[in-house]
């Protein structure tokens, strides 16, 4: 049975709004205009753009998996439910980490949510390909060049494990001054979604 892919791309993008909404208004705005406290609002700003790239590069890849499909069925809606309900997860996260900008563990929360994420996006990439919905899926050369891809996105997940390993390593040697692990630890998914927004220009 095929469900309506219109309302399923409605659901996703409408979705993906919410997520965005709701982060932008959690950034703490100050009614005292000190340094310190407009400097707070400067780093609740970054971790909203972090967000925000996050979540877009996440709508990129989304929209260019599921863009050639005809029709949806149950396991690859189901399989985009559970993406979108990690992907809604990343307010709570965001909210978490702006409420605690000096903590560590919350920003490792929010990586390893990141990587959650694309896990699940992996997964529901699986499911599409292995359906064969896309329309050009019998050419050669398209075929190929989508194995390559899949094959790319379970990599990245594993290489960002192996990253974010790295990160906690250094967040221990910088320990007592955790402004630099923070910084790293939320520049990881802003440069990783980067990344993945320009590989799908290739």
């Amino acid at each position: 049975m095929g469900y309506s892919k219109e309302r399923f791309d409605f659901f996703s993008d409408g979705v993906m709004a919410i997520i965005i909404t709701i982060m932008v208004l959690e950034i703490p705005l100050t009614n005292t205009f000190k340094f310190n406290d407009l400097l707070t609002l400067l780093q609740s700003v970054i971790i909203f753009f972090a967000s925000f790239i996050i979540v877009g590069s996440f709508w990129s890849k989304h929209n260019y998996v599921v863009n050639n499909l005809e029709t949806v069925n149950g396991k690859i809606i189901w399989r985009n439910h559970l993406f979108l309900f990690f992907l809604a997860l990343i307010p709570v996260f965001t909210k978490w980490v702006l409420e605690n900008p000096n903590e560590i563990i919350p920003v490792i929360c929010y990586d390893i949510l990141y990587i959650v994420v694309n896990f699940s996006f992996i997964y529901l990439t699986s499911g599409v390909i292995s359906k064969e919905k896309f329309q050009k899926i019998h050419e050669k050369h398209y075929e190929e060049r989508e194995k390559k891809r899949n094959e790319r996105s379970i990599l990245h997940p594993i290489v960002m494990i192996i990253i974010v390993i790295i990160l906690g390593i250094i967040s221990f040697r910088f320990v007592l001054i955790p402004e630099i692990s923070i910084a790293l630890f939320i520049g990881f998914p802003i440069v990783s979604s980067l990344i993945n927004l320009y590989k799908k220009k290739d």
